[in-house]
């Protein structure tokens, strides 16, 4: 099959509104494939409801009739022939609206950054968050011949390090990332989350990490411990160390442990989901401040994504840097952690990098 072919099918996967999913896992060459033959993906409101499910997995940072927690399932893995297409065809799905893939408003910009970061910064100086996560969202318009499919395979050739991927459903429209960060993955009896907090941009392999970077990715750690303890894990801790992704640099502590089998996988996610990488702490209130002050809907934007099978293989990712592809537009999204020491300037150039990632291979 040549790579125009390949491209071709998953434009018309997304043009017959058709729910799967693409995957390429960081190490592998060939990108894993799930799609449902019919029917609409798995609708579910809480994480816990996930224990015992199995496909492929689309949570949003915060769960809402408007962006549900999905379950695509895995009925075909193999990508179908583009001679196959016309014979394919959604049945028994919401209709597709446009309001499905936009955000309905957007964020202004940096004066809108600024103000929105200054509020931000109100609850880390008299204590009442240690670190809370302010994101921002980038619309640029969709170019004539514009092509989700090409796009995937150029970011696939792109981030080898990343996990990178491609869905689409009815009911959250298209999206398209490159995240370096587990939230869960393992089999059997290894499995592993991840610490990824600290970002650098440096132009060359030397890497120096000050001391709100290295604050945040204590922060990250010693949480995700705090949580697994509490199910009876013992984790082994490795790291931190500088991981690269694209051109970004990260602070990483990799986490691994055997999961017992009483644990219920859906009460897991659930204690892990949001970290403070992507939201803040404490949790629930760093979560409620972002949900009241931010300004948008992040929708599936810091949410977690891929396939979750605990008697086969799990890897789910939380999905960092990303787009929704509109009709008429692309939606890039970027996100920093705050801390009482940060700095305006050095929080938007981060975040302007790392909108970079996906700006780079449209």
């Amino acid at each position: 099959m040549s790579s125009e072919e390949k491209h071709l099918i998953l434009d018309g996967l997304i043009e017959q509104n058709l729910s799967f999913a693409i995957c390429r896992l960081p190490g592998e060459q060939t990108p894993r494939f799930v799609m449902q033959q019919g029917g609409s993906p798995l609708r579910l409101y809480d994480l816990e409801s996930l224990t015992n499910q199995q496909g492929f997995v689309v949570a949003p940072f915060c769960i809402t009739p408007s962006s549900p927690l999905l379950v695509i399932r895995a009925d075909r893995r193999e990508l179908p022939r583009l001679s196959d297409l016309h014979e394919m065809s959604a049945q028994e799905v919401f209709p597709f609206e446009e309001n499905v893939n936009e955000p309905e408003t957007l964020p202004a910009g940096k004066t809108d950054y600024r103000e929105r970061f200054h509020q931000f910064m109100e609850p880390l100086h008299s204590g009442e968050l240690e670190k809370v996560v302010l994101s921002r969202c980038k619309s640029v318009v969709r170019r004539k011949g514009f092509s989700p499919g090409r796009t995937f395979w150029r970011a696939v050739q792109k981030y080898e390090r990343s996990c990178v991927y491609l869905f689409h459903t009815p009911e959250s429209g298209t999206w398209l990332g490159s995240t370096p960060e587990i939230l869960l993955t393992g089999k059997e009896n290894n499995w592993q989350t991840v610490a990824l907090a600290g970002t650098r941009y440096p132009g060359s392999e030397h890497v120096s990490w000050d001391d709100k970077n290295l604050r945040e990715q204590h922060l990250v750690t010693s949480y995700l411990l705090r949580q697994l303890t509490s199910f009876r894990i013992s984790p082994e801790i490795h790291g931190p160390y500088t991981s690269r992704a694209g051109n970004l640099a990260h602070l990483k502590t990799d986490i691994r442990f055997e999961l017992p089998a009483e644990t219920a996988i859906g009460s897991l996610l659930q204690a892990l989901h949001p970290t403070p990488a992507v939201s803040g702490l404490p949790k629930e209130d760093a979560f409620r401040f972002i949900q009241k002050h931010e300004g948008y809907d992040r929708r599936y934007y810091t949410g977690f994504l891929g396939m979750l099978d605990r008697e086969s293989e799990t890897n789910l990712y939380v999905n960092l840097r990303c787009m929704q592809i509109g009709k008429n537009r692309l939606t890039l999204f970027a996100g920093s952690g705050l801390l009482a020491s940060s700095s305006c300037r050095e929080e938007w150039k981060e975040t302007e990098h790392k909108i970079g990632t996906m700006g780079s291979i449209i």
